[in-house]
């Protein structure tokens, strides 16, 4: 059989259109991020102190953490490219958030053009809660849900990566008849990596996975398929008991000198600690999906990338404002990034479903004025993480949070 002339040219086409795109939004993201991240990597609290157990563990030839993904990454990019640990950190942090724009695009373009796609692929990367008690309070960050976090490696490190396990995880809920061996093995390891990066992701896509299930009528149909035992189920328990044990009982970070931190049920005490109204900056934070929901709400049911994204927020943000660390650890804010990593999935896939239903979603005058109103707030949330980010790269650490 032969390949028509014109499907071979159309496949190249389209493979180097695939490639200039990827170098779009690599430039992109090179020169929006690597500035701000080499920048923390030097003086950022977070970073600073992540880079300096990596060279513990360099040293020693130990593993003291129990998510040493980023700082396993971080010696052996310095090692390979002769390079200081800040520069180490820059590249892996940077070439992190070009994967989570590269599979942001890779979602949004199925009903969109490159353009608009690598467009809001960006915008993601930058969204934060509207911002709009700041003249009060003077916070950025504190009592609002976090979306676009820059201080944090081992989060930004887990999103591109949560992101891919998102995916698996979406995929076994809208069935898991065609699920093999090869599915099982790349669903474990991305699982398994995932808790190496940071355990948030895990705790939260553990319950709303069933939750999801149990919504749709696909609980006891699910249990019985074994696949779900060697692919999600044993992944996750044995990464989040290994590191569960390896916090609280072994890690010598807990246990400083005349305290231990412990896990503990303390609603509000974290977030309470750093800021006040709450209630308004958790509605600020989810403005953009919470007006597509309450404006679209039929729409939304048959939506399954909705449903389970809906549902790791709602136990994330359970995590984050109900429970904490005893201890010295008690105001780390821990568990804020479940809740975190809830929303960037929740505002990616309220996105996808507003942009690739255009047609559906503005037949009338009323309809197209709810959706004007949805992508009005998608963009406050934008503007909002714009500065942001300007804040952070041109001030010192933490100066606005």
């Amino acid at each position: 059989m032969t390949i028509p002339n014109e499907t071979i040219l159309t496949s190249k086409s389209d493979r180097l259109i695939s490639l200039f795109t990827y170098t779009i939004l690599l430039a992109i993201c090179s020169a929006i991020f690597a500035p701000l991240i080499y920048k923390l990597s030097l003086t950022g609290g977070d970073y600073v102190a992540h880079l300096k157990w990596a060279s513990e563990m360099e040293d020693q030839g130990v593993i003291s953490l129990p998510h040493p993904l980023y700082h396993l990454l971080a010696i052996l990019t310095k090692n390979l490219l002769v390079i200081d640990y800040a520069k180490a950190s820059t590249f892996i942090i940077a070439l992190a958030i070009f994967l989570l724009a590269s599979l942001n695009y890779n979602i949004l373009k199925k009903h969109n053009s490159a353009k608009v796609s690598v467009f809001f692929s960006i915008c993601l990367l930058l969204i934060t809660p509207i911002q709009a008690l700041y003249p009060v309070d003077k916070h950025l960050y504190f009592g609002y849900i976090g979306i676009s976090v820059y201080h944090s490696p081992t989060m930004l490190l887990l999103k591109p990566l949560a992101l891919i396990a998102f995916l698996y995880t979406l995929k076994t809920l809208n069935s898991t008849s065609k699920d093999d061996l090869p599915n099982a093995l790349a669903y474990a390891f991305i699982l398994f990596i995932c808790g190496l990066s940071k355990p948030n992701f895990l705790i939260i896509i553990l319950p709303a996975f069933f939750l999801s299930l149990a919504l749709t009528q696909k609980l006891k149909s699910t249990l019985k398929t074994p696949y779900i035992y060697g692919a999600f189920l044993l992944p996750i328990l044995t990464v989040l008991t290994l590191q569960f044990l390896h916090t609280y009982f072994y890690q010598k970070l807990s246990h400083e000198p005349g305290t231990e931190s412990h896990l503990v049920f303390l609603p509000f005490a974290s977030m309470s600690h750093y800021s006040d109204f709450l209630v308004a900056k958790l509605f600020l934070s989810i403005a953009f999906p919470l007006s597509v929901f309450l404006f679209f709400p039929k729409a939304f049911i048959r939506e399954k990338a909705l449903l389970l994204s809906s549902t790791c927020l709602l136990i994330g943000l359970a995590f984050t404002y109900f429970f904490a660390e005893s201890g010295y650890r008690m105001f780390s804010g821990n568990f804020w990034w479940s809740a975190q990593i809830g929303l960037y999935l929740i505002f990616l896939f309220y996105l996808k479903f507003l942009l690739e239903n255009t047609k559906n979603l503005t037949t009338n005058k009323t309809k197209k004025l709810k959706f004007a109103i949805c992508l009005l707030l998608f963009f406050a949330h934008t503007a909002c993480g714009i500065f942001y980010y300007k804040q952070e790269l041109l001030f010192e650490y933490a100066k606005f949070w």
